[in-house]
C-alpha cells in the first residue's frame, strides 16, 4: 500500500464509507500504536489526549475532521489512524492485498484455511415428556401440543407457543430449547415474551404460565429478552446464582459457565438484579459473588442480536471465547500471548478466515487452522 492507498482508506474512514474490512484494518493499527505509548484502558477507549495525536492530520495531508461521533469510533480514532496509516508495515499490506501463501513446507496462515461457516438458525427443542424436536430439520407448522398449548416453527425459522381457546389452566411441564455451538434460535414464549437465544445457551422455560404465580425460566449462556407486560405476574430468569426480576422490559444477560462473570445490561424498562435495581443504560456483573453495577455500551452488548461482533476493549481471551461458540472451534493456545484489547466491529456473517484476518492486525498473534481447531501460534 502506497501512501496515495492509505490517504484513499483514511479518507473514506472518516466519511464512514469504508467496509467492515477497511474500517478493522484501521481500528487494529490505532490500537497497535496506542499500546506502543502505554496507554491505559481509559485513555484508549475513552478519554484518549486529543494532543497525542496533533498534527497527524496534516502530516497526512487531510482535513481535520469535524467531532462526529459514527458508531463506537470517535473523530480522535480516525486521527491517530493517520498517524498509523503512516507507519504502514507488512501486517498491513498481507491484509489488504491477501498476500499469496508462503511456499510449500512453511507455516500454514489463515489465508489458506479450510471453509468454516458461521452459525446460523440451529436448537434442540425437548418437550415435558422428554420427546425432542431437532428445530434445524422440522418443517414449518405445528410441531407439537402440550395441553391447550400449540408449539409451532415459523417460516422465518423461529418457534412459538400459542395458548389457544384462552385456556386457564394449561401445563406447566418445563420444556428446554437449547443452541449448539454455532447456533442461536428465536423463541415466542406462551405469555409473548419474545427471546433471543446465542449460541451455546440453553431456556428452560413451562409450556404455560397459566396458573403459576410467576414466569420463570432458566437460562445458561447468552439471551436477549424482549419480555410482555403483565403487571400481576412477575417474569424471572435464573441463571445459577443470578435472579434478574421484571415486569416488562428489554434486556440482555450474559451467562455462560466458561465466563468468569453473569453480565445483565439493561435497554429499556427496570429490572432487580439479586436485589439491586438497573436503570437502562446500566449493566450488572456478579463475579466471585459479588454484584457491580455500571453504565454499559448496550450497542455493544446487543451487537451479537443484530448479527455483528462489537469489541471496545474485550480481552484477546475472551474475544476468542466469543468466536469458538459461533463459529463451532476450539481454541489452543500454543504458547500464553502477552495480554492485550480489542476494539471493532465486523459481521458476524463473515467467514472465519476473515475475522482472524482482522485479528492478526492488532500484532504479535498468528493463528492456524487445523480441522475445527484454532491455535493460536507465535
Amino acid at each position: 500500500m502506497n501512501r496515495q492507498q492509505a490517504e484513499e482508506l483514511l479518507t473514506r474512514y472518516i466519511q464512514g464509507t469504508a467496509s467492515d474490512t477497511e474500517r478493522a484494518v484501521v481500528d487494529r493499527w490505532y490500537e497497535s500504536e496506542a499500546a506502543k505509548r502505554k496507554l491505559d484502558d481509559s485513555q484508549l477507549f475513552e478519554h484518549l489526549d486529543a494532543e497525542l495525536w496533533a498534527g497527524t492530520l496534516q502530516q497526512a495531508g487531510l482535513p481535520q475532521p469535524a467531532p462526529v461521533r459514527r458508531k463506537m469510533f470517535t473523530a480522535y480514532r480516525a486521527a491517530a489512524a493517520a498517524a498509523v496509516l503512516l507507519l504502514l508495515s507488512t501486517g498491513v499490506m498481507f491484509y489488504l492485498n491477501n498476500k499469496k501463501p508462503s511456499a510449500p513446507g512453511a507455516a500454514e496462515t489463515v489465508a489458506v484455511k479450510p471453509q468454516i461457516l458461521p452459525g446460523s438458525n440451529k436448537a434442540i427443542l425437548t418437550l415435558g415428556n422428554g420427546d425432542q424436536i431437532s428445530l434445524t430439520d422440522a418443517a414449518d407448522g405445528e410441531l407439537a401440543r402440550q395441553g391447550d398449548t400449540r408449539i409451532s416453527k415459523t417460516k422465518d425459522g423461529q418457534l412459538l407457543y400459542e395458548p389457544e381457546n384462552g385456556a386457564a389452566g394449561g401445563t406447566a411441564k418445563r420444556n428446554t430449547i437449547r443452541t449448539p455451538r454455532g447456533g442461536q434460535y428465536r423463541i415466542d414464549l406462551p405469555d409473548g415474551t419474545r427471546v433471543w437465544l446465542n449460541a451455546a445457551s440453553s431456556l428452560v422455560f413451562p409450556a404455560s404460565f397459566a396458573g403459576l404465580d410467576e414466569r420463570s425460566v432458566q437460562l445458561t449462556g447468552e439471551a436477549y429478552f424482549e419480555v410482555a407486560k403483565d403487571a400481576g405476574k412477575p417474569f424471572k430468569v435464573i441463571s445459577n446464582a443470578h435472579t434478574v426480576e421484571v415486569l416488562g422490559t428489554h434486556f440482555n444477560i450474559n451467562a455462560y459457565n466458561d465466563e468468569p462473570d453473569i453480565k445483565t445490561t439493561l435497554l429499556e424498562g427496570a429490572v432487580r438484579v439479586n436485589g439491586s435495581m438497573l436503570r437502562p443504560g446500566q449493566q450488572s456483573v456478579l463475579a466471585n459473588g459479588r454484584l457491580s453495577i455500571r453504565n454499559a455500551e448496550t450497542d455493544m452488548e446487543t451487537a451479537w442480536k443484530n448479527g455483528e461482533f462489537i469489541f471496545n476493549g474485550q480481552d484477546f481471551k475472551t474475544v476468542m471465547r466469543t468466536i469458538s461458540r459461533w463459529y463451532d472451534v476450539d481454541v489452543v493456545y500454543e504458547y500464553d500471548p502477552k495480554p492485550f484489547r480489542i476494539g471493532g466491529e465486523v459481521s458476524r456473517s463473515r467467514s472465519i478466515a476473515e475475522v482472524l484476518k482482522m485479528l492478526e492486525v492488532t500484532g504479535g498473534v498468528k493463528f492456524k487452522l487445523e480441522g475445527r481447531t484454532i491455535k493460536v501460534i507465535r
